[in-house]
């Protein structure tokens, strides 16, 4: 909260528009916004004291008091009591021996009924194979396909001898040795040549390339310096800060805001009822048990929850909660 001495004219273009305004003195007078609600008090000492001459009136804001707060009720204790375990669906293992007799009549039986009937006789067969007393015949069908013909070998035809070896020993004349034949070497005689460098009676001459290159040059007389002309007098006077950039973006007063109470930004207002519990996995799975009641000393005791708050279920039902909670909408 700013403070402005009274009694001194503003500089701002806007003016506080506030329906109760302070007369001008010269004490602080704290300045408040518009939309908060205002009293004028006086901060002087109450009597028989006497008020100073500078004491003035001030702007204080209204200050409204908050609604009582209900009493917090107190939680109830509850113990969960399990439910009694669902019978099981396994087969019950007693075994009961059959009263009745299992029934023998099988397939087999029924298909093999017993007959009173005399045994036939046996029918052996006869013996119509014997040996015969002469030799075993050896024409198989070989032997008579292939029958032997009585033709005397032929005589073994030899090769005519011939001498591949030659006679006499082996010439060892080779086309090497015909064609590379051994020829007299004679060491021919050194080449000297003549001696055609020798020493010369002259000096050397010191004429260099780099010596010739860079002769010395004559000492020329001082040349005067060249100073240029001064045709152009320096200005007396200021220079000229009209550029181009400062005449094309002239400076300008910024005007009086405007009012725009559609895009002020509202405050957040947190949620006055309570967030509703009944999820889809709460609501799908209920606890099979209940709670009940218990006294504080049980050590099993938990706190009660809370049941689900729906007045449209049964218009006649009070909340634990001081408020209680709608639906959740989709």
């Amino acid at each position: 909260m700013d403070c402005k001495p009274c009694g001194k004219a503003t500089t701002s273009p806007r003016q506080p528009r506030s329906p109760t305004t302070c007369p001008p003195c010269p004490c602080c007078i704290p300045v408040l916004a518009e939309a908060i609600p205002k009293v004028q008090v006086t901060p002087c000492p109450p009597p028989p004291a006497q008020p100073p001459a500078d004491c003035c009136h001030v702007c204080v804001p209204v200050v409204t008091p908050a609604p009582p707060c209900e009493p917090c009720r107190p939680k109830r204790k509850c113990k969960y009591i399990q439910p009694a375990r669902p019978k099981s669906y396994a087969p019950e293992r007693k075994y009961l021996p059959p009263a009745a007799p299992m029934d023998d009549g099988t397939i087999y039986r029924k298909s093999y009924l017993p007959a009173e009937a005399e045994r036939p006789p046996q029918i052996r067969p006869e013996n119509n194979l014997c040996v015969g007393e002469g030799k075993m015949s050896d024409n198989t069908v070989h032997n008579m396909s292939y029958l032997p013909h009585k033709v005397l070998p032929p005589c073994p035809i030899y090769p005519c001898e011939h001498r591949l070896l030659g006679e006499g020993p082996m010439q060892d004349i080779t086309t090497q040795k015909h064609d590379y034949v051994p020829k007299p070497f004679s060491r021919p005689e050194k080449i000297v040549p003549p001696v055609n460098l020798f020493s010369s009676d002259c000096p050397l001459s010191d004429k260099t390339v780099n010596r010739l290159s860079y002769m010395p040059v004559d000492k020329p007389s001082k040349v005067e310096p060249f100073y240029p002309v001064n045709a152009i007098e320096k200005p007396s006077g200021k220079i000229s800060d009209k550029t181009i950039h400062n005449m094309s973006y002239q400076p300008w007063e910024p005007t009086e805001p405007i009012e725009t109470p559609w895009a002020d930004k509202p405050k957040y207002q947190p949620p006055k009822l309570r967030m509703e519990d009944n999820t889809v996995h709460k609501m799908s799975y209920m606890p099979p048990g209940q709670y009940v009641e218990c006294d504080d000393d049980d050590p099993d005791c938990v706190e009660c929850p809370e049941p689900p708050c729906d007045p449209h279920c049964n218009p006649n039902y009070r909340c634990a909660m001081p408020c209680c909670c709608p639906k959740a909408a989709c």
